[in-house]
């Protein structure tokens, strides 16, 4: 399983360190200690262009000094104590997490980065990337956390001005089926996940409606009796057609289609995010700690060999009390996908770009095993017309304005 790391603390632009100090790398799931110092060695060389580095033998020396034998168990009262001891400005802490294989669709790269301000003796910028993707990405992927590690500037992180907690609350109407979310900012997107997810940008929306569960396989099968919707493809696989599983293998435009027979619409990729995270950035719907009997992931942990009846997972629920908003069935939402949209999304109400060749899909599903699919971040690209087996969606609402 993908181990996941502590909140995210921001990135910003200060002056660089003038010492740094750099642990040797913890393999971590299946990564090997080769691919780790491979990966270590790109850091250090980034780091060296950036501020000065303390060698590594040093560091190795002052590790068996203070009796450090595993670095990723070093805290950060650890850490501070290497510092004092190298004389360092910061130490920084790394590992390398890696599954291999997933899908037959290539390789997870997890890169976690932890420093410590040692004259402060407090942690001073916790960082990490993940993708799946080729190796040579990652010389890219060294530069940036460099950047980050040498530029980090807490006074400079971006907050929210009025963040009022996310919780279930009653809408101006009483609508089935829906829960209701208010009206006001959030943070949408993060410095973490892969390349689409940045930046970090604050959001402001109106008030929504959205479906409490995903669109199930009875709900669309009326919108087929009135000659509204396409059958869904793989209709003659019992294990994704039971009644109160959500319905799969539908494409964009039946999403559209069906959202409209009942009276709605697909939600916007800012409103399904605000949905499934609220206003304190956690990760997953639930909070920031993974719980993988929490979710319909591909795997017999879980109990469902394919889709499972929505709301079958009670942990599974977001601030607002949508369920299932990880994991089960990825969700279409209304916008065209574009990796640097965020970089100019307007702040109120944004709809994604006016064109575009896939359309984003949200929260992961019952066929990958890979936890940073489902965090509340997350994106994926799809094509409209592919009626993949393992993508479904829930509709949304606008709320009566006063």
């Amino acid at each position: 399983m993908l181990l996941l790391a502590l909140p995210l603390i921001a990135l910003a632009a200060a002056a660089a360190p003038q010492k740094v100090a750099l642990l040797p790398p913890a393999p971590l799931v299946e990564a090997t200690a080769e691919e780790a110092a491979w990966l270590d060695a790109k850091l250090v060389r980034e780091l060296k262009a950036r501020a000065a580095v303390v060698p590594r033998e040093e560091v190795l020396a002052a590790m068996a000094a203070q009796g450090v034998a595993d670095p990723a168990a070093c805290d950060d009262a650890c850490l501070v104590a290497l510092g004092k001891r190298l004389g360092a400005d910061r130490v920084v802490r790394q590992t390398l997490s890696m599954q291999k294989k997933v899908q037959s669709t290539g390789t997870v790269w997890q890169w976690v980065v932890h420093q410590v301000d040692v004259a402060a003796g407090r942690p001073f910028g916790h960082f990490e990337r993940m993708c799946m993707c080729a190796q040579s990405v990652w010389d890219a992927v060294a530069r940036q956390l460099a950047s980050q590690l040498v530029a980090f500037d807490p006074a400079a992180r971006l907050e929210l001005a009025h963040a009022e907690p996310a919780q279930p609350a009653p809408g101006p109407v009483e609508i089935p089926d829906m829960v209701y979310v208010p009206e006001g900012e959030f943070v949408m997107g993060s410095e973490w996940g892969e390349w689409d997810e940045e930046p970090r940008h604050i959001v402001e929306l109106n008030a929504f409606y959205i479906d409490k569960y995903e669109t199930t396989n009875e709900e669309y099968q009326r919108c087929i009796d009135a000659r509204r919707c396409d059958p869904q493809a793989f209709r003659r696989d019992r294990s994704v057609m039971g009644p109160r599983q959500p319905v799969v293998a539908v494409g964009w435009d039946d999403a559209v289609r069906y959202c409209r027979f009942a009276g709605k619409r697909l939600p916007t990729e800012a409103e399904w995010e605000k949905a499934a995270r609220g206003t304190d950035e956690r990760r997953y719907p639930w909070g920031n700690e993974w719980h993988r009997d929490w979710v319909n992931l591909h795997g017999p942990e879980d109990g469902f060999a394919a889709t499972a009846p929505v709301g079958s997972f009670p942990g599974n629920v977001s601030p607002y009390g949508a369920f299932d908003m990880a994991g089960n069935a990825w969700e279409w939402v209304s916008d065209f996908h574009d990796k640097h949209y965020y970089r100019a999304s307007p702040r109120e109400n944004p709809k994604g770009p006016k064109t575009g060749v896939r359309h984003v899909m949200r929260g992961g599903s019952w066929l990958y095993d890979v936890p940073f699919f489902t965090m509340s971040t997350n994106r994926s690209p799809g094509r409209p017309l592919v009626h993949k087996i393992y993508v479904g969606f829930r509709c949304a609402m606008d709320a009566p304005r006063s």
